[in-house]
């Protein structure tokens, strides 16, 4: 049985295209939007680096329960994932590349995090070299307790100060002070 075309080419083209058009005008749209917001935070950032009356290290120590600076600008992005705008896990990242800029005293990017993480894999895979190491691994849980994360929190905690990385920290122990209840970092 022989197919009959029931729709020109040129119809079908031409969706094609309308489709592309629209594609591109989206694409140009979100791009300024996302200029748009940049620009907001940046103006937050620069009135946190204006408002930053000590040293860096000093005016961002703590977290958002015990530093009124970072309660604000989790409030920030909280505010912004409560309305809808962001995602709460985006509004966990823009939150870190916002004292990631700070810290650095560069513009603000939603994509710092990722970069540093990025550039971070990056030295250590060369660092490596040729050579595959076999990957390191956490033992397999079974069984555990409250006590036992607590635990193996703070462990992370103290991994990731160790490795500068001061803003993740912060992050990881904001999100157990509001998730777990009663959460406390175990200091020994």
């Amino acid at each position: 049985m022989k197919t009959v075309s029931v729709i020109s080419t040129a119809i079908i083209d031409a969706t094609i295209k309308a489709f592309d058009k629209s594609q591109s005008t989206i694409e140009a749209a979100t791009r300024k939007a996302t200029e748009t917001e940049d620009k907001a935070i940046q103006k937050t950032l620069d009135a946190m680096l204006i408002a930053c009356n000590k040293p860096k290290a000093e005016f961002m120590k703590g977290n958002a329960v015990k530093n009124p600076a970072r309660a604000q600008i989790k409030g920030l992005f909280d505010t912004l994932a409560e309305k809808g705008f962001v995602s709460k896990a985006s509004a966990s990242v823009y939150q870190s590349c916002f004292w990631m800029a700070f810290e650095k005293g560069i513009p603000f990017s939603r994509t710092l995090a990722k970069d540093a993480s990025d550039a971070k894999a990056e030295a250590k895979d060369s660092a490596e070299g040729a050579a595959a190491k076999p990957k390191a691994k956490a033992g397999k849980v079974s069984t555990t307790t409250r006590a036992e994360l607590d635990k193996t929190i703070t462990k992370v905690l103290q991994q990731a100060r160790l490795l500068n990385l001061t803003d993740f920290a912060g992050d990881i122990l904001d999100v157990c002070i509001d998730r777990l209840d009663g959460f406390k970092e175990i200091t020994e």
